[in-house]
Formats: structure tokens, C-alpha cells, sequence
């Protein structure tokens, strides 16, 4: 219930009071009271850390801007591993950056605002030196080799190690 609330954009709601009680007719009453409070806000959202994308860039693929109801649950999709690849960390670990991290803070809370401080670490870029496959007994080693996408000497890939996996 808390995070229902909490990602539409009602950061400080609580719980008031809740019980439950027995009917005589045998079914059970809860009866819960919500203090929402005030419903909150994205307003400013910086980067902090980043070389190699642009802040604008950023802000175009994270797709939450000033306005939007706040909702962490969502923000933490767009920085990491979002289904639809369409985050954050698909952008650095499909170019090698296998040690990035990328932590949201709230530098300031105003009335119904938050401003967001993303901080990011891209660290080194990685690159594949060696590919080892085990465990198959049925299919051609030459085979499976094929279906690979990633290849010693390149860069990591998460989405190419995806799709090899999917492949396979």
C-alpha cells in the first residue's frame, strides 16, 4: 500500500492507524487510515560525474521531466536494466562500461519538489578477452560459436550478450 502511494508521487504518506475486527456474520473488517500528505514532484534533475553523454542526452533517455509526479519505482527502471533496454545503464553497458553505477539523490525537498542529483561513476571500459562455453554434450561446439555475438577483442555488450544467450 505504502509504495502504490509512494510512486503516485505521495513520498511522505503514512499509515495513521489500521485494525481489524470480526463481523458477527463471520467476515473480517481492516479498517486502515491514510495520512497521504501532499503529492510530489520531479523538478530539477542534474548530472553529476558524466563525460561521456551529455546532460541533455541523459535527460532525453531517462524521459522524466520538471512537472512529472514523482515516482521512484519508475526512476529506477529509466537508470537500470528497464525491460524495453530504454535506461540509463543500456547506454554505458552497451559501450563497455561494465563497472558503471549511476545513484539518484535528493539534494532538496521543497513544498511539493524534489530535485534529483544523478551521480554517476563510469569507471574503465572493458573489453572480452576470452569466451567459454560448457556444459554441451549435443550441439556442435561450431555451432554455438556461431550464435555468439560477442567475440574476443571487442568491447562488452550487455545487449549483445543478451541477444547471444537468446540465441543459443
Amino acid at each position: 500500500l505504502t509504495k502504490f502511494y509512494q510512486n503516485e508521487g505521495y513520498k511522505n504518506m503514512t499509515i495513521a492507524h489500521d485494525t481489524f475486527y470480526r463481523l458477527k456474520n463471520g467476515n473480517v473488517m481492516i479498517d486502515i487510515e491514510i495520512d497521504e500528505g501532499n503529492r510530489h514532484y520531479f523538478r530539477d534533475i542534474k548530472w553529476k560525474g558524466n563525460l561521456l553523454y551529455k546532460d541533455e542526452y541523459l535527460n532525453t533517455v531517462l524521459g522524466i521531466s520538471k512537472g512529472d509526479v514523482y515516482n521512484p519505482e519508475l526512476l529506477q527502471n529509466r537508470l537500470k536494466f528497464s525491460l524495453d533496454g530504454r535506461d540509463i545503464s543500456s547506454l554505458y553497458l552497451d559501450d563497455g562500461y561494465l563497472a558503471f553505477e549511476v545513484n539518484p539523490v535528493e539534494v532538496a525537498v521543497e513544498n511539493d519538489s524534489i530535485d534529483i542529483e544523478m551521480r554517476i561513476f563510469e569507471g574503465p571500459q572493458f573489453t572480452i578477452d576470452n569466451i567459454v562455453t560448457q556444459g554441451n554434450d549435443r550441439t556442435n561446439e561450431n555451432a554455438v560459436r556461431r550464435e555468439i555475438r560477442t567475440r574476443p577483442g571487442q568491447k562488452f555488450s550487455r545487449s549483445d550478450l543478451i541477444r547471444s544467450q537468446r540465441e543459443i
